[in-house]
């Protein structure tokens, strides 16, 4: 394997794609910023969006949200987490990923993350039986995967339902599977530090028609006026 050394900025993003700045500029001169405000026979940048990244990612379903952590609020309310429910975690993650579990009034239960910052799975294994979490959002951080096939075989043995922050790792792979293709429902950020710089953002995706329905209902974004 090649390594290759980044010696950008963290901090300091590239600058906007000329072609992007016509697009937006396109948007703005039409008057119609919402989603659902559009000509007959017409599509919406919005609706555009989420069909070229769903079929990017290899998932049925996309919406767009506002920013990586709402996406996450919604992800867990349409997995079926309610107040009062445990949800397993990375203790070592970004306050968001906890601050959408509090959001929903439940709990995280936070899992030990190895020297390779992934998720400690012994950790799990053992946080798994002493809280009877049935839930799991595991937060794939700086760009490490822990060992997907591993993690889903211990869920899925223990009827556990995993949902994918997958904020640091859009378009990586484990096992020749992208991140986000592994859980139930997984969530994106376009924040302006991330793969995607909208300034603030976020994407949802699912092949579960049910969840995607529940996840459109509680964004608002069923609006349609005749």
């Amino acid at each position: 394997m090649k390594n290759i050394t980044f010696n950008k900025s963290f901090t300091q993003q590239e600058p906007i794609p000329a072609e992007s700045i016509r697009s937006a500029v396109n948007v703005l001169r039409s008057g119609r910023l919402h989603r659902y405000n559009t000509l007959d026979e017409e599509q919406s940048e919005t609706a555009l969006l989420e069909k070229e990244f769903s079929e990017w990612q290899g998932s049925k379903f996309c919406l767009a949200t506002t920013s990586g952590g709402t996406a996450m609020q919604i992800a867990l309310r349409a997995a079926g987490v309610k107040a009062g429910d445990k949800v397993l975690t990375n203790s070592f993650t970004l306050a968001p990923v906890p601050g959408a579990i509090h959001a929903l009034n439940a709990e995280p239960i936070l899992i030990d993350s190895t020297k390779d910052l992934v998720l400690d799975l012994d950790d799990l294994q053992v946080r798994l039986k002493s809280s009877k979490a049935k839930f799991m959002l595991v937060s794939h951080m700086r760009g490490h995967l822990v060992n997907m096939d591993a993690l889903v075989q211990i869920l899925k043995g223990n009827g556990i339902i995993l949902i994918e922050d997958c904020a640091h790792t859009m378009g990586a792979y484990w096992n020749n599977m992208r991140s986000g293709n592994f859980g139930s429902i997984s969530c994106f950020s376009t924040q302006t530090y991330k793969h995607i710089n909208s300034g603030e953002g976020g994407f949802i995706t699912t092949n579960d028609s049910d969840m995607m329905a529940t996840c459109i209902l509680l964004s608002g974004s069923y609006m349609l006026y005749e």
